[in-house]
């Protein structure tokens, strides 16, 4: 039977012959590891595929459109999130004979978890300074006079939004991994807590973080100032 048209433009074909076969498989729960992590690579190509548009739209000026495009990206990192529930499915013994298929391979050695961790500082970043070198405005007067600034702020917190995102993911990742092969067992990679600790340091936007932190601070300077205890030392 000749291929229907749909079939043509989504290349099905070639798609659906991606995973193992059927009987190529070491346990029944491989069909769903293959593909969550297949599709998972899909979700994080269009990730990039959106961020590099949004720098394009950066550099036009095009912030109402760039905020845009940083909205459907956080659309796409919630299915991320979302997908990895369906791996809470899988038993720990089917985890470990599906390791036997994939060797030494790890979710760290992921191309597009390496390009969500690399693109924003190397590709998106550098737009936004350009921009607030074109507005010839700070972060801290953006976060001081939101009303003043309203498209900058949304678009810094569209950023914020990917930031605490990919953090979200990574977190739900690794209580995936302590499900599967327990809280202390070492990984591939170093034991998961040590690796939940480190990962969770990381700022994919420090800029964005660092100005709450000055505010914050200057507020319970002023605070004390005026004789009131705000809680915080």
């Amino acid at each position: 039977m000749p291929l229907t048209d749909y079939e043509k433009y989504i290349r099905t074909e070639a798609l659906l012959a991606l995973q193992k076969r059927p009987e190529q498989l070491t346990t029944h729960d491989e069909m769903q590891f293959q593909i969550v992590h297949q599709v998972a690579e899909l979700w994080m190509k269009l990730v990039d595929f959106e961020l590099r548009r949004t720098v394009e739209l950066l550099d036009e000026d095009r912030l109402a459109m760039a905020v845009r495009q940083l909205v459907r990206v956080g659309r796409v990192q919630r299915i991320l999130i979302a997908q990895l529930d369906l791996l809470d499915t899988m038993s720990p013994k089917d985890y470990m004979t599906i390791r036997t298929g994939l060797g030494n391979g790890s979710g760290q050695e992921s191309p597009g978890f390496k390009t969500l961790l690399r693109i924003p500082g190397e590709v998106v970043w550098p737009a936004v300074e350009r921009l607030l070198g074109r507005r010839n405005v700070t972060l801290r007067a953006i976060y001081e006079n939101t009303d003043e600034h309203v498209d900058l702020y949304r678009l810094c917190e569209r950023l914020v939004d990917y930031d605490q995102l990919l953090q979200t993911w990574r977190h739900r990742h690794l209580l995936l991994v302590y499900r599967a092969i327990g809280t202390g067992t070492p990984s591939l990679k170093g034991k998961p807590s040590e690796l939940l600790a480190q990962g969770l340091k990381q700022r994919f936007f420090p800029a964005l973080w660092e100005v709450r932190d000055e505010l914050f601070h200057d507020w319970t300077q002023q605070m004390l100032a005026n004789g009131k205890d705000t809680g915080y030392h």
